[in-house]
């Protein structure tokens, strides 16, 4: 537990769907925080991110950020980039579809090519603490491959980013809006997690 500083968490929610199965599992993330005994809550920032609100375009592979680490484009993501660098925790939610997270987070994750040119090509570290992140995600296929492109996506954008991939809560069989709410194991075992965690 920090002592005396600020903990901050943030959760980007990627589904264009307002209040359906992947949302519910980030409300139920922030339900636990709210109950965790580790953390001073009067410190404990949440912020949320709601992809399908933003306004932003896709990368459009003009490599500036080859040149100095930063985005050309300038737009919504602008605002959004010191909140990947400066938050503590950072928890992403997505339904799948054809394989993968949805295209709004999709092209999110592809507006973080900044950090892979500042890590990778310019070898600049701008982002100097370790931090922890997890994934949440639903699919209504019962596919036990189902969530694997998913998930290299997430590592990918963790890695440039100096997250550890703590750990993924993923459900099968989760497709129409409110299927989530059949299943109170999975609301529990996300509730759980977040009200016994503790950030360093």
């Amino acid at each position: 537990m920090k002592e005396g500083n600020k903990i901050s968490i943030l959760m980007i929610y990627g589904s264009p769907r307002k209040r359906g199965n992947t949302d519910e599992l980030m409300n139920r993330f922030e339900k636990g925080l709210l109950d965790n005994k580790n953390m001073d809550q009067n410190n404990l920032l949440i912020d949320k991110i709601f992809i399908k609100d933003l306004k932003f375009s896709p990368c459009i592979e003009c490599r500036h950020c080859s040149i100095d680490g930063e985005c050309a484009v300038k737009d919504e993501m602008q605002g959004i980039y010191p909140k990947l660098i400066n938050h503590d925790f950072i928890a992403i939610s997505s339904p799948i579809f054809f394989t993968s997270v949805s295209g709004y987070l999709k092209a999110f994750i592809d507006r973080c090519q900044r950090f892979w040119a500042l890590k990778y090509e310019l070898k600049k570290r701008i982002i100097k603490k370790e931090r922890k992140g997890i994934f949440i995600s639903a699919a209504g296929s019962d596919s036990v491959t189902i969530f694997d492109c998913s998930h290299k996506v997430i590592r990918a954008l963790f890695d440039v980013l100096y997250i550890k991939y703590d750990r993924d809560f993923v459900y099968n069989k989760i497709d129409l809006k409110g299927d989530i709410l059949k299943h109170p194991e999975a609301l529990d075992e996300v509730f759980e997690y977040a009200r016994n965690l503790i950030i360093e």
